[in-house]
C-alpha cells in the first residue's frame, strides 16, 4: 500500500493581513460601483452664448439690404451686421432703442445677414445668422454664474 502524503491546509493568514485584503476588496467594489453610477448620471448642459461659425449654404440676394435692429435688453448694446461680400456696419443701441441699418452687397445663404453682439472692446459675445426680411430683436437675461445670455431670432 502506497503511503499518501497528508494534505495540509494553507498557512493561516494573520488577522491583520486578512483585514487589509478585506478592506482593499471593499474599497475596490465601492469604487467600481461609484464609477458605474457616475457614468450613468447625465451631465447638466452648459449654458453659453451662441456663436455660429459656419454661414448657411446657398446663394443670397444681391442689392440694397435694410434690417431693423431692436434692443430688448435692459442696457445699451453694441454690435455689427455683416454681409457675405464683407460689407458691414457697427451699431450702438440704447435700452429699448432701435436702429435701421442699410448695406449694399450679397446676403449669405437663405437670405441671411451675420449679426454679432460685442462688448465695449468689440470682442464678440454672441453671433448668429438672421433673415434680413424680419426685425432683429436682441434679448438678454442674467446668467446664474454672472454675466448675460443673449438671444435673437437666428436661422
Amino acid at each position: 500500500m502506497k503511503h499518501r502524503a497528508a494534505l495540509t491546509p494553507p498557512k493561516a493568514l494573520s488577522s491583520f493581513t486578512a483585514m487589509t485584503r478585506l478592506r482593499a476588496l471593499t474599497l475596490m467594489l465601492l469604487f467600481t460601483a461609484t464609477l458605474g453610477l457616475a457614468a450613468c448620471e447625465e451631465e447638466q448642459p452648459t449654458v453659453v452664448n451662441r456663436r455660429d461659425a459656419k454661414p448657411p449654404t446657398g446663394q443670397g440676394q444681391t442689392g440694397e439690404v435694410c434690417v431693423l435692429v431692436r434692443n430688448r435688453t435692459p442696457f445699451t448694446i453694441t454690435g455689427r451686421v455683416q454681409l457675405k461680400t464683407r460689407e458691414r456696419t457697427s451699431f450702438r443701441i440704447a435700452r429699448n432703442g432701435r436702429n435701421k441699418i442699410c448695406l449694399v452687397g450679397t446676403l449669405f445663404g437663405g437670405d441671411t445677414v451675420s449679426l454679432v453682439v460685442t462688448n465695449f472692446m468689440t470682442l464678440p459675445l454672441f453671433s448668429c445668422y438672421v433673415r434680413f426680411d424680419q426685425s432683429i430683436d436682441i434679448y438678454a437675461r442674467p446668467h446664474p454664474d454672472g454675466g448675460w445670455l443673449y438671444n435673437a431670432p437666428c436661422s
